[in-house]
Parts: C-alpha cells; sequence; structure tokens
C-alpha cells in the first residue's frame, strides 16, 4: 500500500524513515512493528554492497548473500538510491531464484509463498528500488504488518525516527535479537538471526509476526 509523503508529514506522525531494501532483513520489519508508516529514503547516495542491493539468506552451506547487479557509472558520478539502475543483462534473477530454491525447497511455507516472490523477481524492474518497494510490500502484507509506504521527495539530513544508517554491511541491527525459530538445515547450523524475510516468512508462515 503506498501514500503521499505530504499527507504523512505532521508533528503529531513523525516519518519513520529506512533505506530502500532488497527482501529486507528481519531487523528493518522488527523495527517497523511499532511504526504506524514506511518511508522510504530515495535521495540519499545509493551505497553499494548493503542492504540496498544485497540480501542473506540460510543455504546448506551456510549464509549466502544475493546481491542485485547495478549498472556501472563514471566512477566521479554519484547516484541516489532512487536513481541506481538493475544491471538486467546478466542473468541475476534466474541465480536468486535458484538460490532461493535450493536454500528453502523443503521449507513448510515455501510452496505457498516462492510462486508469488518468483514472479516479482522476474519482473523486468529497471530502478532497483522500484523492485525493492514491490518486494516489501509483498513481505509486509504476508506478515501482517498492514503499513503504508511511500518514498521521500527530497533528501533531509535528519529526522526524528531515522533508521538510515542503523544496519551494518551484513543486514544486521546490533542490539536487536529475535526469538530463535526452526530453519531450514537446522540439522547442520545452530539458529542464524537477522536473515533476510523471507527466511522467516518460508519457515513461520502466518506465525511471523510473533517472531518480530
Amino acid at each position: 500500500m503506498t501514500t503521499n509523503w505530504n499527507q504523512l508529514q505532521s508533528a503529531d506522525n513523525p516519518l519513520t524513515v529506512f533505506p530502500t531494501a532488497y527482501m529486507p532483513p528481519i531487523g528493518y520489519l522488527s523495527l517497523l512493528k511499532e511504526s504506524s508508516q514506511l518511508t522510504i529514503e530515495a535521495h540519499e547516495h545509493y551505497i553499494k554492497q548493503s542492504i540496498r542491493n544485497r540480501a542473506y539468506i540460510l543455504s546448506a552451506n551456510g549464509i549466502q548473500s544475493l546481491t542485485i547487479p547495478i549498472k556501472k557509472r563514471n566512477k566521479n558520478l554519484r547516484i541516489t538510491s532512487s536513481q541506481a539502475e538493475i544491471d538486467n543483462k546478466t542473468p541475476w534473477q534466474q541465480n536468486h531464484l535458484r538460490s532461493i530454491r535450493s536454500a528453502y525447497g523443503k521449507a513448510p511455507y515455501f510452496d505457498y509463498y516462492y510462486p508469488d516472490i518468483e514472479k516479482i523477481i522476474l519482473t523486468p524492474f529497471d530502478k532497483m528500488i522500484e523492485l525493492n518497494t514491490t518486494l516489501t510490500s509483498y513481505i509486509l502484507n504476508k506478515v501482517k504488518l498492514d503499513i503504508p509506504i511511500t518514498k521521500t521527495e527530497s533528501y533531509i539530513s535528519e529526522y526524528k525516527n531515522d533508521y538510515r544508517n542503523i544496519f551494518n554491511k551484513d543486514g544486521k541491527v546490533p542490539q536487536i535479537k529475535h526469538k530463535a525459530y526452526i530453519q531450514a538445515f537446522c540439522d547442520r547450523f545452530e539458529f542464524t538471526d537477522n536473515l533476510s524475510s523471507i527466511d522467516l516468512l518460508f519457515n513461520t508462515g502466518t506465525e511471523a509476526l510473533t517472531y518480530l
């Protein structure tokens, strides 16, 4: 669900601002759980190799990163997150979907959610932020977080609820710990916290909200 940015700006309802994120980490959802809306920062300088274009899943060999390839530009030219264009000349969609199937094909809720996620990833989006927003909206809906999503219309240096720089390179928020749930490959690895939210979705389904 999307809404107008200006409608959300008020002293009584300060904006909660997050970076755009590819299949956002579970900590992203935990922080959103207490919010009435999600505003995605569209005008920050794009930060490579961060949650903006990278997600982490648990595979048979351990933690695996899935990275959206971004078209290269002049090194001296800074771009915003809203300007980051996906390099669809590479077969990244097929590679990501193959990794997701391999990691979660036997998870209890895989068949419920995978077809929708596959359809979104295979959609030929030009801009990273549009793909991310579509996936985030889908995930929020499935974990029953009915939160309107909007994007910033300009860059502002500070917000009252500002989560743009709280995530580590690996997508973690150090101070957030989640209740353990049964994961794929739990016979090989101890519980791995704060992976992509699809890990929570495939493994816990409709109970996902109780783990945030």
